[in-house]
């Protein structure tokens, strides 16, 4: 993460703190997500230099100045002017994980081979918040490379419960038995 994303990050988590919208910004930015994944000319039509700033601020008010804060709406025009919206994707990891901590919560991903139910992530979430001790807020992927399980990326820490790694350790421990 550049130092450059973390320091506009923390001047929209001080101005949205201020403004008790944490967690509208932090909604708002989950859109603006969804939109950079099923949409990722977006994030090429706000970057091309030869686009004038005016015409990138105009889109901007037109997709977000219905729905989104008007904090955020001003921030992303201050990317704009000073050249820095090639770095929001950097910028909203890094304001996550400053809302994440100030309220406490250690954000995470879950990778399973087939969909979770509600009860499972349920259960899983809650698992973790009592074994960490601290509140977890689990994110889910599909990755059918897993067979099945779950591996699951907490912080700097994998805890894998995977098929696959089930089956590796068997392969590995097979290999290794010495016959008489």
């Amino acid at each position: 993460m550049s130092k450059i994303a973390s320091t506009y990050a923390q001047a929209l988590f001080d101005a949205a703190l201020e403004s008790n919208v944490l967690e509208d910004i932090k909604n708002d930015f989950n859109v603006i997500r969804s939109v950079m994944k099923e949409q990722p000319q977006f994030m090429e039509i706000l970057t091309l230099p030869k686009l004038d700033k005016n015409d990138k601020k105009e889109l901007i008010k037109t997709i977000f100045s219905k729905d989104a804060s008007q904090i955020l709406v001003n921030f992303l025009m201050v990317l704009i002017d000073k050249d820095r919206i090639n770095l929001l994707t950097e910028i909203m990891i890094a304001y996550n994980e400053l809302v994440n901590q100030h309220f406490g919560i250690l954000e995470g991903t879950v990778y399973s081979a087939v969909a979770l139910s509600e009860g499972q992530l349920t259960e899983l979430t809650y698992a973790f918040t009592k074994k960490l001790n601290q509140k977890v807020k689990l994110n889910v992927e599909i990755d059918s490379s897993l067979l099945g399980g779950y591996k699951v990326n907490l912080g700097n820490v994998v805890y894998d419960n995977s098929i696959k790694l089930q089956l590796k350790n068997l392969k590995n421990n097979l290999l290794n038995v010495e016959l008489k």
